[in-house]
């Protein structure tokens, strides 16, 4: 049966002080509407002021909680906050979204290229291991044979693996996803432990499983990237 790892001591604190930072931030928010609606202070001034620094503070705290998954998230709002930071001491002339849109693309792009060219290949995995490529299209998959994992990439299109019936080779599973403006619904064997380490930017990973008492017997690994797209776990 699947135990999951103890947090060590350093881990935890480094998520509690992350949580803390953000607390204090909403906090601060909240002060500053109640002094703007008071009349006390200029709350558009102190948030125009204040949010480049709000954001790279926000970032370091998301950082801080140390969730694989939050990772790109972290670092975008540190580099969001710093350039407009930046942008407030005139350090750079350049207008923020004439620089990340192009470059967003152009990421995107490759890393659809690479993904096309690297994707995953266990060695010794055949028929049991599972292989999708949307692209502008759809998907469902459903293993007849063990499974033994994944690689799903799916480009503003969709893909279903449905292992709701289906038994787990080993006793633990990779699944290897990458959507960009598209999404992956997985469903699972209720005696499954699920861990969520896709790391999403302007998406989500959410996991709509029903409460279970059925003791988890395998464990089953979702990581990978989520780009303005989404990640459902299902049962």
């Amino acid at each position: 049966m699947y135990s999951p790892q103890p947090t060590s001591p350093v881990e935890a604190r480094s998520r509690a002080i992350g949580v803390a930072i953000v607390g204090v931030l909403i906090i601060c928010v909240g002060a500053v509407l109640l002094g703007g609606n008071l009349g006390l202070i200029d709350a558009h001034y102190v948030f125009r002021s204040a949010g480049p620094v709000v954001l790279f503070v926000l970032g370091a705290a998301v950082l801080m909680r140390r969730r694989h998954e939050q990772v790109l998230l972290g670092l975008i709002l540190m580099f969001v906050g710093a350039w407009g930071f930046a942008a407030q001491q005139q350090w750079v002339k350049v207008h923020f979204w004439a620089v990340i849109g192009p470059v967003m693309l152009v990421l995107i792009g490759g890393s659809v290229v690479w993904r096309a060219f690297n994707r995953p290949s266990p060695e010794g995995m055949g028929d049991a291991y599972v292989r999708s490529f949307a692209v502008f299209s759809g998907t469902e998959l459903r293993p007849t044979v063990p499974f033994e994992g994944a690689d799903l990439t799916a480009v503003m299109g969709g893909v279903k693996l449905d292992l709701a019936g289906t038994a787990m080779a080993g006793n633990t599973a990779v699944i290897d996803v990458f959507a960009v403006m598209g999404g992956t619904e997985i469903m699972v064997p209720r005696d499954w432990d699920v861990t969520v380490r896709a790391m999403c930017f302007m998406g989500g990973c959410s996991d709509k499983r029903r409460p279970s008492t059925v003791p988890a017997t395998h464990h089953l690994i979702i990581q990978g990237l989520v780009l303005m797209g989404g990640v459902e776990i299902k049962d």
